[in-house]
Formats: structure tokens, C-alpha cells, sequence
């Protein structure tokens, strides 16, 4: 695998995920680059604060034991502290504050979302990211989360057609790793329930995976069919993110 596609070959990265425990996808992987003394920053856009501004505070103290199991810096761990509620309405701030933030940091990786229209804050950030780092020419890798509708909701599982550029498979230790980040999200633990229940825990607990982005996405077009947010009785439709991020200013 050549250096472009190997996510293991650079030396200063950036991942942002849409809230804390987002890095449950990407945790082995944090690690091994921790461990092999690379440059690594997290930047979380929300806290997490969808039930109450009181969750904030709780579930970025999480966010810092997890990150502190991974071997993240206290200060290379920045929450941007973007209430959940707000973030779509919000997108053209969040987008310029990435920009600026990773301008400054100058990695020569960037690791965010897939835009698979699982959740649309997940979207929101791979947008902004995917901006900043065609912008910057850096590398950009995404991990994929969930997609389709919540009752046959696949985990860790790229939609199909996109190819995996890099595949980590999980030694015991990384999966004892992988435990600890769990335990570290007390507040999340029905949702973590819920996925050892699912048919995708044979994913999310084997293996990480990244695809390389190295033709530009078009966001205006649905990521997925059906788009996962969409199922019935949601009021949160695609056309309301595709308005949002059309009025982001060109940098």
C-alpha cells in the first residue's frame, strides 16, 4: 500500500468527530499512532448536550478518560462546545472554525466522518472537515458509523460501493482497548448495549477501517438510498441539509 493510502505513513493528525464517543471507531487506531509518537489532536464539534446543556460537561469528562486510555494529550483535546441542538443551523460557523483550527495545528492527515446519512450532525461535521481539508490539500480518511434506518441500522459498515482503504484488524489487546473507551462513556452505555445486541457487533469489535477520499464528495446529493435519517416518522429530511450547507461561503 502506498503512502497516500496508508493512514499510518504521516505524522501529524487531525481527527474531529461530531460528539464524544464518536472515537469509538477510530480507538485502536488512535492508539497505535499514539503509541508510535505521532502528533495527534482530537477535536469533538458537540458535547454531546442533545438531552440538556447539564450533559455537556459530564460527557466531555468522559471524552477525556477515553482519550487519556488512547494516550491523547489533555491539551490536544479541544471541544468546540457547539450545543447538538444547534449544529445544523449552525453549520457555516462550525465550518469556518474548522477551517481555522486546523489551519493553525498544520496536520498532514485528517480523519473525520463518513457522509452516509446516518445521523445528520455526522454529516454536518464530514462536511466541514471535507471543506477544510480540500482547501488545505491535506490527505482526508473517513471511518463510517451507521447508516440506514434506525430498525436495520448497519454499524462500522461503509455503505455499499465505497471501497476500504485500510483495515485494522483488532488484536486482543486493542479489543481490552476498545472495552476501556466503552466503560470510559457511562452515559452511552444503552447505546453500546444495543450494538453488541446488533449484527454489526462482529464489525465494530473486529476491525477499524478508513477510505481514502481522493475525489472530491458532492454533499448536495443524497449520501445514501434511503438516507438513514429519513425513516418514517422523522421530521429531519435531506433537503433541510442540503439548504444548510448551501449558504457556506466559498474560503
Amino acid at each position: 500500500m502506498n503512502t497516500e493510502n496508508n493512514p499510518l505513513d504521516f505524522s501529524r493528525y487531525v481527527f474531529v468527530f461530531a460528539h464524544p464517543d464518536d472515537e469509538i471507531y477510530t480507538c485502536a487506531y488512535i492508539a497505535e499512532l499514539t503509541q508510535l509518537g505521532k502528533s495527534v489532536d482530537i477535536f469533538y464539534v458537540t458535547s454531546g448536550d442533545y438531552t440538556g446543556p447539564e450533559m455537556g460537561p459530564i460527557r466531555e469528562k468522559e471524552a477525556l478518560e477515553s482519550m487519556s486510555v488512547l494516550g491523547v494529550r489533555k491539551e490536544s483535546i479541544i471541544f468546540l462546545r457547539y450545543p447538538e441542538r444547534e449544529l445544523m443551523q449552525r453549520v457555516p460557523e462550525v465550518a469556518k472554525e474548522i477551517f481555522e483550527k486546523i489551519t493553525q495545528l498544520h496536520p498532514d492527515c485528517i480523519i473525520t466522518h463518513d457522509y452516509e446519512g446516518g445521523h445528520n450532525g455526522h454529516d454536518a461535521v464530514s462536511f466541514c472537515t471535507h471543506r477544510a481539508a480540500q482547501k488545505l490539500e491535506v490527505p482526508l480518511f473517513m471511518f463510517p458509523a451507521y447508516h440506514d434506518w434506525p430498525e436495520r441500522r448497519l454499524w462500522n459498515q461503509f455503505a455499499p460501493g465505497r471501497e476500504i482503504a485500510f483495515t485494522l484488524a483488532l488484536s486482543d489487546e486493542q479489543k481490552a482497548l476498545q472495552e476501556k473507551v466503552i466503560a470510559a462513556h457511562k452515559t452511552q452505555e444503552s447505546f453500546f448495549n444495543l450494538v453488541k445486541a446488533s449484527t454489526s457487533a462482529e464489525f465494530l469489535f473486529k476491525r477499524e477501517i478508513l477510505r481514502h477520499i481522493s475525489i472530491p464528495i458532492d454533499f448536495t446529493l443524497p449520501p445514501t438510498t434511503p438516507v438513514g435519517y429519513e425513516y418514517p416518522g422523522s421530521k429531519i429530511r435531506f433537503e433541510d441539509f442540503k439548504n444548510v450547507i448551501l449558504t457556506v461561503p466559498e474560503l
